[in-house]
């Protein structure tokens, strides 16, 4: 049964039980409806692509074209947004909420009275923000004690050549290495928990995927109807469970043992609370970071291994020569070691490049009463969903040479020029990358992410030769709506080395 179908089901047993309290129901829905139609109607002089079809990526170059140096308004379905040149991101990187809102955007867009995104949570941004950055080493530490039971778990022995999914294993073992850190053992390798904290971020985006077609007006009284949403409060509710014991065990004074890496960002959360947090505070820091960490960190790992297969042999050996010549034997990366890795870094950030997680980037919604005066002069009302098309910058030629050529080595060849050593890193942000954002709100768990690929590309470098299937090319991204995902059905092979 259908969301529509199922919600007037229930309003018609409502109306054979209780007419009066339909009545009222319907009056107070009616009355609802009409002011938060008219709060949302806004009004805009920028010209207008209404996208018709599923080329998403054919409306915003067409779009572009026709207007490369003044905002656009990209029309989708359930959706509207201003398209700012890239000229605008000076012009709103550093303003502040009250002004441009990243959280609104959030919320609206990944469901945070389900998911908590866009919720106020500042605990969780302090400790993203100040304590995550200042401990490498920890977070390393817990990378290292469980790549090699991670990887060993979802692609295996490989003896001879055999096929793997990249998304389906990718998707776990981030899941699992970003569990060590959060939660430590034995949470973190139990096959529910990990099981859930992938559908979670999978259930947040088909969630949203059918509500964006429900008009918006009854998008609030369809959305707990839909057994995708249900399955949203449900996972809330088992993660809370799950960590109880986890909170139980801290308040009871038990001290960790420092030796066995993992289990420390619920410790940096704890640590950011003014009263001990329960459960469900904890819950909703725990979701936001899988959210944050596995659904954009499991693509790009699946598109760092389709690019893997698809490279020439003698380029993956100057990969494999780099990290042989700075991992120690035990494969344990040291906070000094990433830094010389310089060709994994530079893979990494053109694969970046060519997948990114979005066409676009910096969303905001417009919280200032009086709107936004870009520097092009048009002003974006109150409300007005907006981002920058990152699209266009990750393919300009004048940036880019050659910008549909995937070149391994473009930024650490870069980076050979003298003044350059520390520029055109995977997590450094600017206004020729804004994969991962850039000023206030560019994502704090950027070098997070950054250094897990480099530990998991690193263990396949040194334990697989990976490659396409014979006669098939490098697979395709999927595009849904302006996101980016890798094919959950491409297989590459894996074959173990030595």
């Amino acid at each position: 049964m259908g969301a529509l179908q199922f919600l007037l089901h229930r309003l018609e047993t409502v109306a054979l039980q209780r007419p009066i309290t339909l009545g009222i129901l319907a009056t107070l829905v009616v009355f609802g409806l009409f002011k938060l139609w008219t709060s949302r109607t806004r009004t805009h002089n920028l010209p207008v692509m209404k996208v018709t079809s599923n080329d998403v990526v054919g409306f915003l170059e067409e779009a572009h074209k026709k207007y490369p140096n003044e905002p656009f308004m990209l029309s989708l379905p359930g959706m509207e947004m201003a398209v700012l040149p890239d000229t605008e991101i000076e012009t709103i990187k550093a303003l502040p909420e009250t002004d441009v809102s990243i959280k609104k955007h959030h919320y609206d867009v990944f469901l945070g009275e389900y998911s908590y995104m866009g919720t106020k949570a500042d605990e969780f941004d302090r400790t993203m923000r100040n304590v995550l950055t200042r401990n490498t080493p920890a977070v390393l530490a817990s990378f290292n004690a469980e790549v090699e039971y991670a990887v060993n778990k979802m692609i295996g022995p490989c003896k001879d050549w055999t096929a793997i999914k990249p998304r389906y294993a990718m998707s776990r073992i981030a899941s699992i290495m970003s569990g060590r850190a959060f939660v430590g053992l034995p949470l973190s390798r139990q096959d529910d928990w990990v099981e859930a904290t992938v559908n979670y971020t999978a259930g947040v985006s088909r969630a949203w995927l059918v509500l964006r077609l429900i008009p918006w007006p009854i998008r609030f009284f369809v959305a707990p109807f839909l057994p995708q949403v249900q399955a949203l409060k449900r996972q809330k509710a088992i993660n809370e469970e799950k960590l109880a014991p986890l909170i139980a065990e801290k308040r009871s004074g038990s001290v960790k043992d420092k030796s066995i890496p993992g289990g420390d960002m619920i410790e940096w959360f704890i640590s950011q609370y003014a009263k001990p947090p329960n459960a469900q505070q904890l819950g909703r820091d725990q979701l936001l970071t899988t959210f944050a960490s596995i659904y954009n960190l499991s693509n790009a790992l699946s598109y760092v291994i389709f690019d893997l297969a698809a490279l020439d042999p003698k380029e993956i050996e100057l990969m494999r020569e780099e990290v042989l010549q700075h991992v120690p034997a035990d494969g344990n990366i040291d906070k000094m070691d990433l830094p010389k890795l310089k060709r994994l870094d530079s893979f990494a950030k053109e694969s970046q490049r060519l997948s990114p997680p979005s066409l676009v980037n910096i969303p905001r919604i417009v919280t200032n009463p009086n709107g936004l005066l870009c520097s092009t002069g048009q002003v974006l009302p109150h409300g007005t969903r907006m981002t920058i098309l990152a699209h266009a910058i990750n393919q300009n030629p004048e940036i880019y040479p050659n910008p549909t050529e995937f070149q391994p080595f473009r930024f650490s060849n870069l980076r050979a020029t003298p003044g350059n050593e520390h520029k055109y890193q995977h997590a450094t942000t600017g206004i020729d990358n804004i994969n991962f954002g850039h000023g206030l709100w560019a994502c704090p768990g950027r070098f997070f992410a950054s250094v897990e690929i480099k530990v998991v590309l690193s263990y396949i470098l040194r334990h697989y030769d990976v490659k396409l299937k014979p006669g098939e090319p490098k697979p395709k991204q999927q595009h849904f709506g302006l996101a980016i995902l890798p094919d959950p059905e491409a297989e590459v092979l894996f074959r173990a080395r030595g």
